[in-house]
């Protein structure tokens, strides 16, 4: 039962990707009825109850939204016809499903990711098993929900589904509970750990130049020509691609994405790679740091957003309490609209 037990969080993150892929494909809502008739109340008493369908996941969605919005931009609609607020729409819904879709995708790369850090005893292992499991607790329960309804109308592939989704909900507490009460130290690829600053290791320092007064001149007017130049070259010609091109912008901004991570996994490879492992080991842990790296940033860029956001709110507040308080006990702005 032990070695069961060590083994869970290996097996339950698996079961978890594989409720990520069925949700890529399948997605379930509640239809409520559109109308209620009066006639006959006791044949309509199952019409009015709400239902659990099955409907397409996220990759379904954008498949119909895509060809949606290649039927209302064709050319076989009448001249007359004003769709420009309706494409809009479509346009930014499109948007937010292919951004789910990434989210998914990050979700389901998560599972194996955080697998494979227990698996070779990673240093940011319980960190990121901090994140999935948690998440996952709250993503399976409204899909256990779902299956429960399903199962009261009677559908048989939802009594499959249900046991499934049980047995992995299980599978995901004991996990989480076995590493938490985990006491063995997580030291392996220690060397990522201090991979952004490496590369200022080895560096003697340059020596300080004492030059003209025309150089800072020369700098300024430097980054001011390399600045209109990117700007020219580069930003102009996204901005009017993310304006008229919104599909293949997305495409094109996931490409640089993707191209930049394999950068990033390969230069993680590189530096904190381990000789005594084989080189998928190796590549299978630089990837699950860049998405340890990727959720710490993301972390630290959300908190500190709202503490911004509550600094902002907190001297707005004073300002106008401040404000208040003079007019009420001064009357300085009451004295000056006499004049």
């Amino acid at each position: 039962m032990t070695q069961f037990r060590k083994k869970l969080p290996i097996l339950s993150p698996f079961f978890i990707a594989l409720v990520v892929l069925h949700s890529l494909f399948v997605d379930y809502t509640v239809q409520f009825p559109d109308f209620i008739s009066s006639e006959s109340p006791e044949s309509n008493l199952e019409t009015i109850k709400p239902k659990v369908i099955a409907e397409n996941g996220v990759i379904g969605r954008i498949s119909y939204l895509e060809s949606f919005l290649v039927e209302i931009e064709s050319k076989e609609l009448p001249i007359d016809t004003d769709l420009e607020d309706t494409k809009d729409n479509v346009k930014r819904v499109l948007i937010g499903q292919k951004l789910l879709l990434g989210l998914l995708l990050f979700y389901l790369f998560l599972t194996f990711s955080t697998a494979m850090t227990y698996m070779f005893h990673v240093w940011f292992h319980k960190s990121m098993a901090h994140v999935l499991y948690p998440v996952s607790l709250v993503v399976l329960l409204p899909k256990i929900f779902f299956q429960l309804n399903l199962m009261v109308q009677k559908d048989i592939f939802s009594y499959f589904y249900f046991l499934f989704l049980i047995c992995t909900y299980i599978f995901t507490i004991l996990a989480y509970r076995t590493i938490i009460k985990d006491k063995e130290p997580y030291e392996g690829f220690q060397s990522l750990q201090f991979s952004s600053s490496l590369e200022e290791e080895g560096r003697s320092p340059g020596q300080t130049k004492t030059g003209t007064y025309f150089a800072p001149i020369f700098h300024v007017l430097v980054i001011i020509l390399i600045g209109i130049l990117i700007g020219n070259l580069i930003y102009i010609p996204l901005f009017l691609l993310q304006k008229h091109y919104v599909s293949e912008f997305s495409y094109f901004i996931f490409f640089l994405i993707g191209l930049l991570s394999v950068f990033y996994i390969f230069n993680y490879n590189k530096v904190g790679g381990e000789s005594k492992n084989k080189n998928w080991q190796n590549l299978s842990v630089s990837f699950a740091y860049l998405q340890y790296r990727f959720l710490r940033n993301g972390f630290f860029s959300i908190f500190s957003t709202i503490l911004i956001i509550l600094f902002v709110t907190f001297l707005f507040s004073l300002l106008l309490f401040n404000i208040d308080l003079i007019q009420n006990n001064l009357g300085l702005f009451g004295k000056t609209t006499e004049f």
